[in-house]
């Protein structure tokens, strides 16, 4: 009966232009800026003011193929997170709006079978957009690099592999996150404000002022979702003259970590959905 919701679920998803514009925006974005832009500055070097240090050769050497899965890696827990999270939002989101949700949930084959076959869809999602966007980069370092005359060594399957499923691990808490938002508040512009808003800021800046007051805080900060998206982001490395957003931690807790934090979230987020669903008045 799951199969039958999910492929119910997938029919739906795969037709919805929304839904794939936000994962085509992603992987423009992933591509265009994170590569072609960023070439097109390392070679052609803006003027550097005095007390400025940019490397710009390491910024072009992290364009090539032995450093693609921590470039792809570089912005996974925060800006494409949220593509993610919108996703998750729309799937669920959408249902209410459309009034589909009162139908759907009073028939056949039962409510929780029904969400089952929603989040499978939406874990698929996550699948296909992490193929596309390690797929598109790959393709891209793998044409600068020939550009530049340099090696076209890709990272091991192993490397690959680990990256790809830390990215989808981070991505599906998002897309899980935005749905669980959306089945809370029976809507998408709040599930959507505040999603984007925890992602973002509010995690952060919370424990950026709380982790001033000594090292249980510091340590309480290791336990929540952003914090972990991003430790497992930075488990790979950093890419040379590349920016992103470091989450501090004076000995910041390891990949293995990270990925059960996660699976834990993403298992709470899980529950509160079928309670949600199971409890509540469709109305």
């Amino acid at each position: 009966m799951i199969l039958a919701a999910f492929r119910a679920e997938w029919f739906k998803l795969a037709r919805r232009p929304a839904i794939w514009v936000t994962i085509g925006l992603l992987l423009l974005l992933a591509v265009g800026i994170g590569y072609f832009v960023t070439y097109l500055v390392a070679i052609h070097p803006p003027a550097i003011r005095s007390g400025e240090n940019v490397n710009f050769a390491a910024l072009r050497t992290g364009l090539y193929p032995a450093s693609f899965v921590k470039k792809s890696l570089a912005n996974a827990a925060t800006l494409d997170a949220i593509f993610a999270l919108i996703i998750g939002v729309l799937a669920q989101g959408s249902e209410f709006a459309w009034g589909t949700i009162k139908t759907a949930q009073t028939q056949l084959p039962g409510r929780l079978t029904l969400i089952a076959g929603q989040l499978l869809a939406i874990s698929v999602l996550m699948a296909i957009t992490v193929a596309g966007i390690f797929a598109l980069d790959a393709g891209a370092s793998y044409v600068l690099a020939l550009l530049d005359g340099a090696s076209t060594s890709l990272p091991s399957a192993e490397d690959l592999a680990k990256g790809a499923g830390a990215m989808w691990l981070i991505f599906e808490f998002a897309a899980i996150f935005g749905f669980a938002l959306a089945t809370a508040f029976k809507q998408s512009a709040m599930a959507m404000g505040l999603g984007l808003g925890y992602l973002l800021v509010i995690e952060s800046l919370l424990f950026a002022l709380l982790d001033n007051l000594g090292d249980t805080f510091k340590n309480l900060h290791q336990l929540f979702p952003v914090a972990n998206a991003g430790y497992l982001q930075q488990s790979f490395g950093r890419v040379p003259g590349v920016a992103t957003i470091v989450i501090s931690a004076s000995s910041p807790p390891d990949a293995t970590h990270a990925t059960i934090a996660l699976a834990i979230w993403i298992a709470i987020l899980l529950a509160i959905i079928m309670v949600l669903v199971r409890k509540r008045d469709v109305l």
